[in-house]
């Protein structure tokens, strides 16, 4: 406890090292109140959505939420025609709130937005990048899981898709995969938005994935080969990290705090390295 006292009172003596921990604390609270204000945008939109769907299904929540969203993006996207002027904070940070202002990123974007509102009602999601053309990565959609279904649920929220299985409920992506020729019959009867009729029907469900783990070279593979030891390789491959990461303003926070934490444990030892190569010598 001396010891931080010492290190502390030694900061305050020193302009350079006060500046180096006051800019880290404000940095760290100003990312606060910033994942504080996209928290309270969201949990806005779900308050809406609950008390217009008040007393029924968790579905019909969801899909309100969804058809809001979406509106708002299409009605954002026909003003700035993707013709934003994005400021540094937004091209750097990448936030969800960004997306939703703009109605920008397309299929990404509309999933990123949509899966923010569903964590802040309380749901867990995967976003996936759906496999077009022998390629992942080609439309990106999401599933979120319904506790009433007790099964995860697949999602477009660009195109407003919802699938309802032969026994009248929401069907899940493999549901999807495996007839597409049943499902894909039901895009023309979602919501009849006019867009639906642009859908591309390249996007056939041929196969998902959640996480590309080789876009972080060695990192990935290892993260990868380590959660399929502990958890098994199906479930590996069905985890999400993405919706984990949707609040980035909350991500860079964590960063910074580890960064802090570090940089001060690091200048301890410096300052104490002294007192340690006597207390060594005695």
């Amino acid at each position: 406890m001396n010891l931080i006292k010492k290190y502390f009172l030694k900061v305050y003596h020193s302009p350079r090292q006060l500046l180096v921990h006051a800019l880290l604390v404000i940095s760290i609270c100003y990312l606060q109140l910033e994942s504080n204000h996209e928290s309270s945008l969201f949990q806005n939109i779900v308050r809406v959505s609950r008390a217009e769907t008040a007393g029924k299904h968790d579905t019909v929540l969801i899909k309100h939420l969804m058809v809001s969203i979406n509106k708002m993006m299409h009605d954002r996207n026909d003003i700035f025609k993707n013709t934003e002027q994005l400021s540094f904070k937004a091209r750097f940070m990448q936030s969800v709130d960004a997306d939703l202002m703009y109605g920008a990123g397309a299929c990404g974007g509309f999933s990123k937005v949509f899966a923010r509102a569903l964590k802040a009602a309380g749901y867990n999601t995967r976003i996936g990048q759906m496999k077009v053309n022998g390629v992942f990565g080609g439309h990106i959609l999401l599933e979120t899981y319904i506790p009433s279904l007790q099964k995860w649920v697949v999602m477009d929220p660009l195109f407003l898709l919802v699938f309802t299985n032969p026994k009248g409920e929401w069907a899940s992506f493999n549901e999807v995969h495996e007839n597409w020729d049943y499902y894909k019959k039901q895009i023309y009867y979602n919501y009849n938005y006019n867009y639906n009729y642009n859908y591309n029907y390249n996007y056939n469900y041929a196969g998902i994935r959640y996480t590309n783990w080789s876009k972080i070279p060695v990192l990935g593979n290892l993260m990868y080969k380590a959660l399929v030891l502990v958890k098994g390789e199906e479930a590996a491959n069905t985890i999400s990290l993405r919706p984990y990461l949707l609040d980035h303003y909350r991500f860079w926070k964590w960063v910074l705090i580890m960064f802090y934490g570090i940089y001060v444990l690091t200048s301890l030892v410096i300052v104490n390295k002294p007192n340690i190569k006597q207390f060594n010598a005695k």
